[in-house]
């Protein structure tokens, strides 16, 4: 039902819940990206050699887990 719901209204979960559930890590209090998912993004994407959109399908197809919001939540910290 979860992603049901999603759909019709809108995922408006914080992405780095989700993160820290796929990496194992908690939430930063200080409101920024988990340094592990980082680390992790850096080692899938080149942001010097593909578009942003390419850096979010290569994230979710290395980590079929990952949900488009927390994909462009990363790609957009990776090129920060």
């Amino acid at each position: 039902m979860g992603k049901i719901q999603h759909l019709l209204t809108g995922d408006d979960r914080d992405p780095r819940i989700e993160l820290g559930e796929i990496f194992g890590v908690s939430v930063p209090t200080h409101g920024g990206v988990q340094p592990e998912a980082l680390a992790w993004a850096r080692t899938i994407v080149d942001p010097a050699s593909v578009s942003m959109v390419e850096a979010i399908r290569q994230l979710r197809q290395a980590q079929p887990k990952l949900g488009l919001k927390s994909a462009t939540y990363l790609a957009n910290r990776l090129y920060a």
